[in-house]
């Protein structure tokens, strides 16, 4: 079999189905796809098949076991149905993974059984008596150092995620984790692959409890899922299950002529952090395979500054925003307020607010008012006056230091994923370009070659502008290019750059046919 280095390997978490997407998982699924079309932006390829991204639904265990129960249907007739709705929100809101795996999948059975095998022959799964603090809700065991009794309360929670824990003793297969933490903790020590650095410090603390890890459930509890090979007795840990699809999706132990391995970024919430910090790596040393470039974790979405609830009734329906704010425009707002080293915060009022004053007033009404008949009788690219120009010093200058600096800057953060801070770079520009557009106010200038060369920066920075949205709002991106006259063999990172020269004078400017993006109105009961 032969490994194929792709570009960038990047993955989501394979998304729990035991409940329709919610504006987290979305999250989620844009700073990977986000992170993709950089990938692909940044090396000039606009081939999605030149990358790999994948993502998909986690179906089987105890909890879906249980809420199928509860909805009156089989498991598998209800993971079809939840993971039916992750495709549906993955369509509508432009997220382009290569491949969407299910653990329902005989594919992905086929290997869980295979690295099931491959670990028992190399002598690492003894089965045994284990015993813990299980929680049903996080489907894992905790130390007792992870539990604690709340005041008042008999029954005992996780310290990390609030959730119920109840002591359990049963015959499970057990794998020895213990014996990897070491090598993980030098990974994560000396590799740099956490992602903010904020993180770090909790991972290395998970990958310093020694443990064994129980790798099965008796099966009379949990039908739901594999079972172990040659025991029908037991049903593989959901967790085992969840993280092999990544070798699922790579064809390592697949029949495939080549193989894509590792994955150059895999991004996580921080709830998961412990299973794709310590477990996945140990597995991956237990199976002599290289382990991920990067880990990047990123925390919660709260609204109106709670944690989302089923039981609260404050779970942000992805589809129920969008019609209010539109696909693009939630898909903005979600990565230019999201905070992956902090708690992010909804509200319908701040997401209008943000659309409106970003994509609708600071790019959208500068394209409107700079590309009107009355400024530009002939609807073409402006051209440059050197001469003329002296004459807009005043704030032209340090806007050109702006626009010549932020490329660089910008790109730092998007290679990090610091998407917030990238988009906040670009709006500082485009306000500072609007200011220059009102200061000289061209529709009141007689010079004719001096508003051609006031036109032709604002062109260039909407240009840059609509070059650098393309991986975060692409429709967006497309429609303010297209009216720029901007063909797609210009849209590359290599043109971000003011250009001085002649290459754009005269050509004629796309149709245009009125905004691209309509402001947003709420009413009073949306918000």
């Amino acid at each position: 079999m032969t490994s194929v280095r792709l570009k960038h390997f990047i993955t989501t978490p394979i998304f729990y189905a035991n409940g329709p997407p919610h504006i987290g998982h979305l999250y989620t699924a844009l700073l990977a796809d986000v992170s993709n079309r950089w990938k692909l932006l940044k090396g000039g390829d606009v081939d999605l098949n030149n990358s790999l991204f994948t993502t998909g639904t986690d179906e089987h265990g105890l909890k879906i076991q249980q809420t199928a129960t509860t909805a009156g249907c089989d498991p598998q007739r209800y993971c079809d149905d939840i993971s039916d709705k992750f495709k549906d929100l993955f369509r509508a809101f432009g997220i382009q993974p290569n491949d969407f795996i299910r653990t329902t999948e005989t594919r992905h059975k086929e290997v869980v059984k295979h690295v099931w095998k491959e670990l028992d022959k190399r002598g690492l799964i003894q089965r045994g008596k284990h015993e813990g603090w299980y929680s049903t809700v996080d489907e894992c065991f905790y130390a007792n150092d992870e539990v604690e009794k709340l005041d008042g309360q008999t029954s005992a929670v996780s310290k990390s995620t609030g959730s119920v824990v109840e002591w359990v003793q049963e015959e499970n297969y057990i794998f020895p984790l213990f014996k990897y933490l070491g090598a993980v903790r030098n990974w994560l020590s000396n590799c740099d692959v956490i992602r903010p650095k904020v993180y770090f410090p909790e991972a290395l603390q998970h990958a310093s409890v020694e443990r064994d890890l129980s790798l099965s459930r008796d099966r009379k509890r949990v039908t739901w899922g594999i079972a172990v090979p040659n025991d029908e007795s037991q049903t593989i840990y959901v967790w085992f299950d969840a993280l092999v699809n990544y070798l699922t999706v790579s064809g390592v132990f697949s029949n495939k002529k080549s193989s894509i391995w590792p994955p150059t970024c895999q991004i996580v919430g921080k709830d998961i952090l412990k299973f794709h910090a310590v477990i996945w790596p140990a597995f991956l040393l237990a199976l002599d395979l290289p382990l991920p470039k990067r880990i990047f974790v990123h925390s919660h979405w709260l609204v109106d500054g709670v944690k989302m609830s089923k039981s609260i009734g404050n779970v942000v329906d992805p589809f129920t925003a969008s019609k209010s704010l539109s696909e693009e425009g939630l898909r903005y707002f979600l990565l230019r307020q999201g905070t992956p080293q902090n708690d992010a915060n909804f509200t319908m009022l701040k997401a209008v607010n943000v659309v409106n004053t970003d994509l609708i007033n600071n790019v959208g009404n500068l394209l409107q008012r700079s590309t009107i008949g009355k400024l530009n009788p002939s609807q073409t690219y402006p051209a440059f006056h050197s001469d003329s120009f002296r004459n807009l010093l005043e704030l032209g200058e340090p806007l050109i230091e702006s626009i010549n600096c932020l490329t660089e800057v910008y790109e730092e953060q998007f290679d990090e994923l610091m998407i917030y801070k990238a988009l906040e770079l670009l709006m500082d520009v485009m306000r500072q370009t609007n200011g220059f557009f009102q200061f000289y106010e061209p529709w009141k200038e007689l010079d004719v070659r001096k508003v051609s060369s006031l036109l032709y920066i604002c062109y260039e920075v909407l240009r840059i502008c609509g070059i650098l949205l393309q991986p975060v709002v692409p429709h967006y991106a497309d429609h303010l290019l297209n009216r720029l006259g901007i063909k797609e063999s210009e849209r590359g990172l290599d043109n971000v750059k003011l250009m001085t020269d002649s290459r754009y004078f005269a050509r004629p400017l796309g149709d245009c046919s009125g905004p691209f993006m309509n402001r947003i109105v709420c009413t009073a009961k949306e918000i």
